[in-house]
């Protein structure tokens, strides 16, 4: 094999073959009668084999793999979202939205960090982390209101994307202290 024998690619990127080459039991350069036998399906999160194989004038077979991990990345996620939710506070007399039905996604601070704007009428932004497929929320908490109703809220959560990276599903916890607390669902789509 020319280059690494594992490749880690984002989805959507393209695979550039490093290559390989082969040589038969006479020193002589058999390169060009190589085949090349590949799964790779770059827009899906998954480990994919690249099986090269040469065969020289005497019929003796050589082959060998090169795996390539196709995974989520920050980048795949940066987009606008249409967000479906279960996510209210109910005060008795009127629901709130936990949730704005539209969002978006944008680079955080560091590579595996992703900032959900306009989260909701109150909340302008939360900060996620990526980890592959995996989402994690960690405790944002918030002031929202004015006094005498300020009131505090903390939000948390932990969800998946999907193989292709088109849709996240989060399910959150958030607690309001002495309006309540509770646990919501909220599906992202591109």
């Amino acid at each position: 094999l020319l280059g690494d024998e594992i490749i880690q690619l984002c989805i959507g990127d393209s695979f550039i073959d490093p290559g390989v080459s082969s040589v038969d039991a006479y020193d002589e350069d058999i390169s060009g009668n190589i085949e090349i036998i590949s799964n790779l399906n770059n827009s899906s999160v998954g480990s994919y084999t690249v099986t090269y194989s040469s065969t020289d004038d005497n019929g003796n077979v050589s082959t060998i793999d090169r795996t390539v991990n196709v995974d989520v990345c920050v980048s795949n996620l940066l987009s606008s979202y249409t967000v479906s939710h279960d996510c209210q506070i109910n005060l008795g007399f009127m629901a709130i939205d936990l949730i704005a039905s539209d969002q978006s996604i944008v680079e955080g601070n560091s590579s595996t960090e992703i900032i959900i704007q306009d989260f909701n009428q109150f909340i302008p932004e939360v900060v996620a982390n990526v980890d592959g497929i995996d989402i994690t929320v960690p405790e944002n908490t918030f002031s929202v209101g004015q006094a005498p109703l300020l009131i505090s809220l903390t939000i948390s959560g932990s969800g998946t994307v999907s193989d292709t990276g088109n849709e996240i599903v989060i399910d959150y916890a958030w607690n309001a202290g002495i309006i309540g607390s509770g646990t919501c669902v909220a599906t992202y789509n591109k």
